[in-house]
């Protein structure tokens, strides 16, 4: 199939399978008992004023033309007003998903870093020391619990060696003395564009113990699966043939292997990327990192249902269009690979 044929047809059944999480998400929404006129209003709410929050958020209206409404509404980037802060939902997302976003791109460059090359020594080396040693690393990075370890690494780098920063983005003295001007809401982006490295290192060194203690699941997937990946393609006869011509082992395995090897480590690394978004509720919370994760937790504890159909929305968008790019790229490195 023709790579553009291919596209158009992954973006329609991405469309629908938006529409097919906006129709579930919304019709749970509906069904589950709550009252979010009463929550809107506030605390000890008349009838009366109850009954005019329903006017405001439309909920006197049929669920079809609620939906109408809805969807209309979505498709001009109007995600709602959430029904807790009384907030166009855009506006905090515009604050809480670029930290989520700093904080899980960084972990993913972690994993990526030191798992590729651990990987690619242990399925290199496989059954001496190297490879012994990397497989406990990734046993040991999937098998701890991640908010324990974020509290170890708290009690290591912060109370004993004093060397990182417990929690927050900032520290409150660079709040007071750099005021940040958000411009994409990466702070590490927005201090070098604006110069200021005062700003950069203080908003770097927040970001490490987070940053980190989230990578540590992806890193041990990327260990085990580039191992596992590099076993099996240090058997095809091209690696062979490549050994005959006498070419280093480095060049083999890091330009030859590593192109096949790093596919099923991308798809890992994909999956755990969208999963992060939402699954880092703990860290964020351990380190009083303001993101989507507690951004989404405030809203379930609150019943604030167009927050988390806005939050579930855009995790789907991720999700589709994160394993369309790496459907893509696999291809692009592969050329045994098909799109069909």
């Amino acid at each position: 199939m023709p790579r553009w044929e291919y596209l158009i047809r992954r973006l329609i059944l991405s469309v629908l399978v938006l529409l097919g999480v906006t129709v579930i998400t919304f019709t749970i929404s509906r069904v589950v008992p709550s009252n979010p006129a009463a929550l809107w209003v506030g605390p000890r709410p008349t009838q009366e004023q109850i009954s005019r929050a329903r006017e405001i958020l439309g909920l006197d209206k049929p669920l079809p033309v609620q939906y109408i409404r809805y969807i209309s509404a979505l498709l001009q980037g109007d995600f709602g007003v959430s029904v807790r802060t009384h907030q166009p939902i855009l506006t905090d997302l515009r604050t809480y998903l670029p930290a989520t976003l700093e904080l899980v791109i960084a972990a993913m460059l972690i994993a990526l870093g030191i798992g590729l090359p651990l990987g690619v020594l242990a399925g290199a080396y496989k059954g001496t020391l190297v490879d012994a040693i990397a497989r406990l690393i990734a046993v040991a990075c999937v098998s701890m619990p991640t908010f324990w370890l974020a509290l170890l690494f708290q009690l290591i780098f912060f109370s004993n060696l004093h060397w990182l920063p417990v929690s927050g983005r900032l520290s409150t003295v660079i709040k007071l003395t750099h005021p940040i001007e958000q411009v994409t809401g990466f702070y590490l982006i927005d201090s070098a564009l604006a110069g200021d490295w005062e700003l950069f290192r203080d908003a770097l060194v927040h970001l490490i113990l987070p940053a980190f203690t989230l990578s540590t699941y992806a890193l041990g997937l990327t260990i085990r699966m580039t191992r596992s990946s590099m076993v099996e393609v240090l058997q095809e006869r091209y690696i062979t043939t490549a050994r005959a011509a006498g070419l280093p082992e480095r060049e083999i395995f890091f330009k030859f292997a590593l192109k096949n090897a790093i596919v099923p480590t991308l798809t890992v690394l994909g999956l755990s990327f969208v999963y992060s978004l939402t699954g880092a509720i703990l860290i964020e919370v351990i380190f009083s990192w303001h993101g989507l994760g507690t951004y989404v937790t405030e809203a379930v504890l609150a019943v604030d249902f167009p927050v988390i159909i806005a939050v579930t929305i855009i995790v789907t968008v991720f999700y589709v269009f994160i394993n369309l790019a790496l459907d893509w790229f696999q291809a692009i490195l592969d050329p045994r690979v098909t799109l069909g």
